[in-house]
C-alpha cells in the first residue's frame, strides 16, 4: 500500500512539474506571440514604429551618428549592414562648425535656429516656429543642401547663417505656392515693391527655368500668366532646386540682397506676365479703369500720363528690343493690346 501512494505522488507531482512548464512556455512564448496577432489585427492598433515621439528619436539617433554626435546609428532598412551604414556616414564630408549647429540645436530651440528666425523677422517681419525650423534642418540635412557651399563658407558661420535664412524662405515659399498660400510671399513681394501676384510667377518662373532642359518643360509653361507648380511631381520640384543651390548657393551665402538681385530677371518677366481684366466690351468702362488702375475721379491728364508708362513699357518696339523668349513675347504684347483698348474706351467716354 506504500509503495502504491508513493508512486502515485510520484506521478502527480511528474504531472504538476510537466502542467507548470507547459504552462511558463505557453505565457512567455505563445501568450505573446497570439496577443500580438490580435493586437495589429485591431483597426488602429498603436504601432510602436509609427509613434511620433520614436520617430523622431530615430531621426536624431540617425543625425547624432552622421554628424559624429554620438555613437548610436539607425536605418530604416533592417537589412543594411552596420559596415554599410558607417561607411554611408563617413562620405558625408562637413566641417565642426556644421556640426556645431546640429549639435546646439539639437534639432530645435537651439541659440543658433534663434537667430535663424532673428533673420527672417528682421528682413520680412514673418516668425517661424521652432518646429518648422526643426523640420527644415532635418529636411536640409536629408538633402545634403549644405553641400553645395563651398568650403570656406561652410566655415563661415555668418555665411551659413544667411545661406540657411535663404534657403529656409526658398522652401517655405515654394511651399506655399503649391499650397496656394501666400503668407510668407506676401512680405517678400512688399520688400520687392511689387504685387504678391507678381512674386509668386516671379519665383515660378525662376524654378521653371532650372527644368528647362527638360524635354517635358516647354517654354509656354515656363512663361506661364498662372500658377502651375502644383502640376510638376516632387521630384521635379527636388530636381530644380538642387540645379539652382548648385548656381547660386554660395551667392545666397553673400546675404539677402544677393538672393534678390538674382531674383531680379525673373521679376521682370513676371511683370510682363501678371494677368489683367479683360474687357467685356468697348462700353465697359469699368473694367477698362480696373486695366488702367484708376478711379472715376482721376483726371484726364492722369489718365493720359498712366497710359505713357504702361506704353514705354509694354510697346511692341520696346519689348522687340529686349529679345524675351517667343511666349513671353506674345504675352507682353497681348498685354499692350488689352492695355490699349482700355485707354480707348476712357478717352472715347471722357468725349462724350
Amino acid at each position: 500500500m506504500i509503495l502504491y501512494y508513493m508512486q502515485l505522488n510520484k506521478e502527480i507531482i511528474i504531472q504538476l512539474v510537466v502542467t507548470a512548464a507547459v504552462i511558463f512556455m505557453f505565457y512567455k512564448i505563445v501568450a505573446p506571440v497570439i496577443f500580438e496577432y490580435f493586437k495589429n489585427k485591431i483597426p488602429g492598433a498603436y504601432n510602436p514604429d509609427n509613434d511620433i515621439d520614436s520617430m523622431i528619436r530615430r531621426q536624431k539617433e540617425r543625425l547624432r551618428a552622421q554628424y559624429g554626435l554620438g555613437p548610436e546609428t539607425y536605418s530604416n532598412d533592417k537589412n543594411v549592414s552596420a559596415s554599410n551604414q558607417a561607411d554611408e556616414i563617413r562620405e558625408t564630408s562637413t566641417t565642426e562648425e556644421v556640426k556645431t549647429i546640429f549639435k546646439e540645436s539639437k534639432w530645435g530651440g537651439s541659440s543658433y535656429t534663434k537667430r535663424i528666425q532673428a533673420e527672417i523677422t528682421k528682413h520680412y517681419g514673418y516668425t517661424f516656429t521652432e518646429s518648422k525650423i526643426n523640420a527644415f534642418i532635418l529636411l536640409s540635412e536629408k538633402k545634403k543642401y549644405l553641400n553645395y557651399l563651398s568650403s570656406e563658407n561652410q566655415k563661415n558661420i555668418e555665411a551659413l547663417l544667411n545661406y540657411l535664412s535663404l534657403l529656409m524662405l526658398f522652401l517655405i515659399s515654394i511651399e506655399e505656392i503649391r499650397q496656394k498660400e501666400t503668407n510668407l510671399i506676401d512680405r517678400m513681394a512688399k520688400k520687392c515693391k511689387i504685387n504678391s501676384d507678381q512674386m509668386v510667377l516671379a519665383l515660378q518662373i525662376k524654378i521653371l527655368l532650372a527644368l528647362k532642359n527638360k524635354k517635358e518643360v516647354k517654354e509656354e509653361k515656363i512663361f506661364s500668366p498662372t500658377p502651375i507648380l502644383l502640376s510638376f511631381s516632387e521630384d521635379s520640384i527636388d530636381i530644380a532646386i538642387d540645379t539652382l543651390l548648385k548656381k547660386e548657393a554660395n551667392f545666397w551665402a553673400r546675404g539677402h540682397s544677393t538672393f534678390f538681385e538674382e531674383l531680379s530677371l525673373p521679376i521682370s518677366y513676371a511683370d510682363l506676365l501678371v494677368p489683367i481684366p479683360v474687357m467685356k466690351n468697348k462700353s465697359d468702362i469699368e473694367t477698362a479703369r480696373r486695366i488702367l488702375k484708376i478711379d472715376e475721379e482721376t483726371d484726364l491728364d492722369e489718365i493720359k500720363k498712366t497710359y505713357k508708362r504702361y506704353a514705354m513699357t509694354f510697346h511692341p518696339d520696346k519689348i522687340g528690343q529686349l529679345n524675351l523668349p517667343s511666349s513671353l513675347e506674345k504675352q507682353a504684347l497681348k498685354k499692350f493690346t488689352l492695355i490699349q483698348e482700355a485707354y480707348e474706351t476712357l478717352m472715347n467716354e471722357r468725349k462724350k
